[in-house]
């Protein structure tokens, strides 16, 4: 039990308060350093996200071949002839004189209207349709199963057993597997299944794939029977196309009488065939498309439709297929075919518009350095270097206020929020002044950017001030560049490769690196550096993973060991004062009993 001034009449909680203050003081200081630690370790960490974009920058564009060696083309008639460039695009011209036909896609469509009385509504049921003709339902039984992939694996278990596999169908989003026996050779590996009879979990069919299948891909497995008398009534067809090798490409659908119209062409038009598929009310026919230009099968069909889905329900006939054509044009007096209206010579890509003779037009194409692109690239570069140094030189060269030391609670608490703003942003000064982390990285950044790059061809570039890109004049900038954009751009103009390779070559040696790769890696070597001081980054986000972060643990457990002693301090000063409170009560006391004892008499 505390006393406060019964018996003395003394403000004894505030005197306590006031001996406790002057107790404290060393409390505060800690917490006050506590304070400068963090947001020492703030502004490290603000650094070292900056420098770790900038060194994320220079990957992404400088070091980048495609944007430092970027190439623009031109034709000298768009309307007939497009054309772009790739980095790796020559400064040749081509000169296309006669574009005889474009490529064009295989098409096909229904020879008459599939659908008797009314027409087919695509949202309903097949079962519901009048088709012209059909006999092309069957009755069986049809299982479908779908699995979705918990993890990337090959073996996919199934929940029932499989028939024939050649009466199995499956597709992997949608796209259509070749069940086999035995994996093959070459690129169709990539798309093979088989079916393990037993090999699953209790005795189950197995499906392995000879490519591994990614976590979250929906597997539709369909089997089917034809059954007299079958639970199911559904019908089998496939469409065979071909790819850019010439080789088919298959594709067995089995529909069942419950699907609708939307289904099966959703279902064709996601298929590995590669076509595209429409119904088309206003003339109740089907339209079928290759989704490619081009020949891929001389003289035979791009799409073959077997089945009697599709020949009666669809009425389509694999004799009114319109073939797919090639480009034929002529380029530099030679006469050559395409299998696409875009294809690329040399680097540059071209886009046939349309088609002119001999004679009658002539499209140059011409590919040339696109020299603003590439000084864009550069010009952002310095940008972001500027910056950084600028950042960098203002909290290395801050006023340090000794004065000003963070703030306690109780200062705080006299103060406006005004004040209190004011006065911490100088707190928060200098903070970071003359730091020789920062002082000596930055002295490798100036040392890697101005250093010649050895290794190089003698007669090439290999300093940066030979592109005109020095440092500036007024020493106070700390190494900021400049850039002579004449000379800059006609640097690029003669010799890109010599520019690009300034900044990219890729030597055994610090000294044989270009000037950015250099700087790089001399940035990742920083940014490691201020995570061991600061954290933040390279998974260093415990306390006890970097130096700033072991201080601060350091000052909590004595500010944590001072505060409990501040509490014992406490408790003496009141078990002092109570106890001074007693003496004086009872004092007290006996002076009113003495008194009473001298004069009760009178």
């Amino acid at each position: 039990m505390r006393l406060s001034g019964f018996a003395t009449g003394m403000d004894i909680n505030q005197m306590v308060t006031d001996l406790m203050r002057a107790e404290r003081m060393p409390m505060d200081r800690m917490k006050q350093d506590q304070q400068q630690m963090e947001w020492k370790m703030d502004q490290y960490r603000q650094i070292n996200v900056k420098l770790d974009q900038f060194r994320t920058s220079i990957f992404d564009t400088i070091l980048r071949r495609s944007n430092m060696m970027a190439k623009s083309a031109s034709s000298s008639n768009e309307q007939l002839i497009k054309a772009t460039a790739t980095a790796s695009a020559g400064e040749g011209t081509f000169r296309i004189s006669e574009v005889k036909s474009l490529a064009t896609a295989a098409t096909n469509a229904s020879t008459n209207e599939i659908s008797s009385g009314d027409k087919i509504d695509p949202t309903k049921k097949l079962a519901d349709q009048n088709f012209r003709d059909e006999t092309f339902w069957k009755t069986g039984v049809v299982n479908r199963q779908v699995v979705t992939v918990d993890q990337k694996h090959t073996n996919i278990d199934l929940n029932t057993e499989l028939g024939n596999p050649d009466s199995v169908v499956v597709r992997v989003n949608g796209v259509s597997y070749q069940v086999v026996e035995a994996f093959g050779e070459g690129d169709i590996r990539a798309t093979q299944v088989m079916v393990n009879k037993g090999t699953g979990t209790d005795g189950k069919d197995e499906l392995e794939f000879a490519s591994a299948v990614s976590k979250g891909a929906r597997i539709e497995v369909t089997d089917f029977e034809e059954v007299e008398g079958g639970k199911d009534t559904f019908t089998t067809s496939e469409i065979t196309t071909y790819n850019a090798n010439g080789q088919e490409v298959k594709d067995t659908f089995v529909i069942t009488d419950n699907q609708t119209m939307n289904d099966v062409i959703k279902q064709m038009n996601s298929s590995s065939t590669g076509i595209n598929v429409f119904y088309d009310a206003f003339s109740d026919k089907v339209s079928v498309s290759r989704t490619q230009t081009g020949n891929y099968n001389e003289g035979g069909n791009e799409m073959t439709f077997s089945g009697d889905f599709f020949s009666k329900a669809l009425s389509l006939n694999n004799a009114n297929e319109q073939g797919g054509t090639n480009a034929v044009f002529t380029v530099n007096g030679l006469e050559t075919h395409r299998q696409s209206n875009t294809f690329t010579m040399n680097g540059v890509t071209m886009t046939l518009q349309g088609t002119f003779e001999a004679g009658t037009n002539s499209v140059t194409i011409g590919a040339s350095t696109n020299v603003d692109k590439v000084m864009d690239t550069i010009k952002s570069f310095v940008e972001e270097y500027n910056e950084l140094v600028d950042m960098v030189n203002e909290k290395t060269g801050e006023e340090y206020y000794r004065d000003y030391r963070p703030l306690t609670d109780d200062q705080k608490d006299a103060m406006t929020d005004r004040e209190i703003e004011r006065w911490e942003e100088k707190a928060m000064s200098g903070l970071l002044r003359n730091d020789r982390t920062l002082r000596s990285g930055f002295n490798t950044f100036r040392m890697d950017m101005y250093s010649p790059v050895q290794g190089l061809d003698a007669n090439t570039l290999n300093q940066i001030a030979q592109i005109g890109i020095t440092t500036t004049n007024n020493f106070r900038d700390g190494g900021k560049l400049e850039i002579n954009e004449d000379k800059l751009r006609k640097a690029i103009e003669s010799d890109p490769e010599a520019v690009y390779q300034l900044f990219a070559a890729d030597g055994p040696t610090h000294a044989d690196k270009g000037l950015a790769r250099r700087v790089r890696a001399s940035a990742d070597g920083l940014i490691d550096r201020l995570s061991r001081t600061a954290g933040g980054m390279r998974g260093r986000n415990l306390n006890h993973q970097f130096t700033l972060g072991r201080e601060m643990n350091n000052l909590e457990d004595r500010i944590s060991n001072f505060e409990r002693r501040m509490q014992q301090v406490e408790q003496r000063y009141w078990s002092q004062f109570n106890a001074m409170e007693k003496a004086i009560a009872q004092s007290n006391a006996q002076a009113e009993s003495l008194f009473a004892q001298l004069y009760s008499g009178m």
